[in-house]
């Protein structure tokens, strides 16, 4: 058991952006914080998304909790990105954020008032 709690504490450790890599930023506070917390909430869309198929009674509540963290995520990688909207990046680059983020809302509020 040990060997796993090691093996989960070295992809976590790798999923934490080093804090050195923001230095040259504008903001490298705020863009280290923007992406620990897209990071996170990755993370708890797959583990809701996960627990989601094991746990019958809430699969709808869940999966709607699943895309709004999902939605989250790439809101924060949009901040991230852009410098708080304050830096011009083109749609090119932006256009998976721009498309997911309110899809993910959308299939939420689907599980939420369809299903």
């Amino acid at each position: 058991m040990p060997e796993l709690l090691e093996q989960i504490k070295h992809t976590v450790d790798l999923t934490i952006p080093d804090k050195e890599d923001f230095t040259h930023g504008k903001h490298p506070k705020m863009d280290y914080v923007f992406l620990v917390l897209r990071n996170v909430f990755v993370t708890l869309a797959a583990l809701i998304f996960l627990f989601s198929l094991f746990l019958h009674s809430l699969y709808t509540t869940l999966k709607a909790v699943g895309y709004f963290c999902g939605a989250a995520a790439y809101i924060f990688e949009c901040l991230a990105v852009t410098d708080c909207f304050r830096t011009k990046v083109p749609h090119a680059e932006m256009f998976m954020v721009y498309c997911f983020g309110p899809l993910y809302i959308l299939m939420g509020l689907g599980y939420i008032f369809i299903h």
